[in-house]
């Protein structure tokens, strides 16, 4: 199966996303195939780059350990105009050029992930789709849902293990007894619920959770993000101190 990955950097990093783990996203998008692109797309300060050593240093070893990971990276500059009010503002959308490719490029592909939540894509899934091409969709915050209903499977980010680390916790210590790990909410009951975890191996596994292990006053809601304390009992997995990223 030939895979393309293609990441709208500046929307996963303005949403949740930011600090994501690249090397953990090639090996969740190669299961079961071949990458075949992988590409992400940035923005970057013109003005900056070329007056700016440390600023400049630190975006090309940004980009090299990109490459590193196998990702092409392209770049969009930051185009600076004045507001009417004479307030200086910034400007860079590589949007267009993420499309132009995925469209161009989905003709050689079987199967493509997207990391944006810009319902402006949803157009561009409906044409890939139509060329026989599967889209499925990772992201964190501020999905669209007009493109989450578009594109054949979502996934939060926030479920891989490792996309985005943990604070003080290693991502090998994810899943196991007492590990801090994240998962969506599934099923709702009186009182009690249960909760998608992804293991290392991307395959899922079911946690029990109680409503007293949330925060005073939350109730919890079908598809929300859970961070917890995971602890296994003799029923099996169980949450506790629950906290809820929506």
């Amino acid at each position: 199966m030939k895979i393309g990955v293609y990441v709208d950097a500046a929307n996963i990093n303005r949403n949740g996303g930011y600090n994501m783990k690249y090397d953990i996203l090639s090996a969740y998008c190669a299961q079961g195939g071949t990458p075949i692109r992988l590409n992400t797309y940035l923005t970057y300060d013109k003005e900056r780059m070329d007056t700016d050593a440390d600023y400049r240093n630190r975006q090309y070893v940004y980009y090299s350990i990109l490459r590193n990971f196998g990702f092409k990276v392209i770049t969009k500059a930051i185009k600076w105009y004045q507001d009417e009010d004479g307030a200086r503002m910034g400007k860079a959308n590589a949007d267009l050029d993420m499309a132009v490719d995925m469209l161009v490029q989905s003709r050689n592909l079987d199967k493509v992930f997207i990391l944006t939540g810009d319902g402006d894509f949803k157009r561009v899934v409906q044409a890939v789709q139509n060329m026989g091409t599967r889209v499925e969709l990772i992201a964190f915050r501020n999905v669209s849902k007009h493109l989450i209903f578009e594109v054949d499977t979502f996934t939060s980010g926030y479920i891989l293990p490792g996309l985005l680390p943990i604070e003080d916790q290693p991502t090998e210590e994810w899943g196991q007894d007492g590990s801090l790990v994240r998962g969506v909410c599934y099923a709702l009951h009186e009182g009690f619920g249960f909760i998608r975890i992804m293991n290392h191996a991307f395959g899922y596994e079911e946690v029990f959770f109680h409503f007293s292990e949330l925060p005073r006053g939350i109730t919890p809601r079908l598809d929300d993000i859970m961070e917890f304390e995971l602890h296994n009992s003799e029923r099996g997995w169980q949450a506790r101190e629950i906290e809820i990223i929506r």
